[in-house]
């Protein structure tokens, strides 16, 4: 959940659109024919741009839009602190806006994973699939929290802030730079149990371990408690499906950007093969 670092602005062959979603303006880039809709959910603090070579790769077989949340890009600021539920909001609002028609298959990188979950279970009707790319696990802080070793006066630097940000900071809406409370986001989260027959693929990264926060002799063990959690997001379909990608850190759109768009392709062709009635939204 680190801060990414920045990506160049939109390809100038793709034309960004400001959406009024209600007396504030989200940044959205479209591209690509074809039902589905994909829609690409940036991680915490990111802009859409990183999602670039991903949404080339999808293009050919599907539209796919991703837009930039509020304060991020070019889309306008909303009121803080902010919740995962409150930017399912914002989507919704920017879909039906738009006249984007769905169904929709739903990619969500780390915080963006969250938002995603939440939208498939309260739009049932919309959503007709899930990517969950390095996805937030509910959990994790606890997780993490709880296998750190205990304070010494000798500690580094590296472990002390670490601890810091694992058991305190994230709580902290002003430490991040979306102003999004993650207790209260986080909480919304677990209230989501199921999401029935939902086609899922779920992808973790298989490079946790170089976590440069990390201490050194904690990083197997965080790769080993990382892929748990990404394996416990399974329990949300029957139908869910996760693999490891090597050699990827936390960032996997950048780092194998072909792992993402195989996956959304493997969820796309789910969804074709076994057609269902949804609400278009297009008008």
């Amino acid at each position: 959940m680190t801060n990414p670092a920045p990506f160049p602005p939109p390809r100038d062959r793709l034309r960004e659109r400001r959406v009024n979603i209600g007396g504030r303006c989200l940044a959205m880039v479209s591209s690509g024919h074809f039902s589905p809709t994909v829609i690409l959910e940036t991680g915490l603090g990111a802009e859409s741009a990183e999602w670039d070579a991903v949404q080339q790769g999808i293009e050919p077989f599907a539209r796919v839009l991703r837009y930039d949340r509020a304060g991020r890009g070019r889309s306008d600021p909303a009121p803080r602190p902010r919740t995962a539920s409150d930017m399912v909001d914002d989507l919704h609002r920017l879909v039906e806006r738009a006249e984007v028609g769905g169904p929709f298959v739903l990619v969500g990188h780390s915080f963006g994973g969250l938002i995603v979950r939440l939208y498939a279970h309260r739009y049932r009707a919309d959503a007709a699939g899930l990517v969950l790319v390095d996805s937030v696990h509910e959990d994790q802080f606890e997780v993490v929290g709880r296998a750190l070793p205990p304070p010494a006066p000798d500690d580094p630097p590296a472990l002390q802030a670490f601890r810091r940000f694992w058991t305190d900071t994230w709580r902290d809406p002003s430490a991040n730079t979306e102003g999004v409370d993650l207790p209260a986001s986080l909480a919304q989260g677990r209230k989501l149990r199921s999401l029935g027959e939902l086609p899922i693929q779920v992808l973790s990264a298989g490079n946790v371990v170089d976590e440069p926060l990390a201490p050194e002799p904690m990083r197997r063990r965080m790769q080993e408690l990382h892929e748990g959690l990404q394996r416990s997001l399974l329990q949300l379909s029957p139908r869910a499906v996760h693999s490891v990608v090597a050699g990827s850190g936390h960032f996997i759109q950048r780092d194998a950007p072909r792992a993402v768009v195989a996956a959304v392709s493997s969820v796309v062709a789910a969804v074709r093969a076994a057609p269902r009635p949804h609400r278009n939204l297009a008008r």
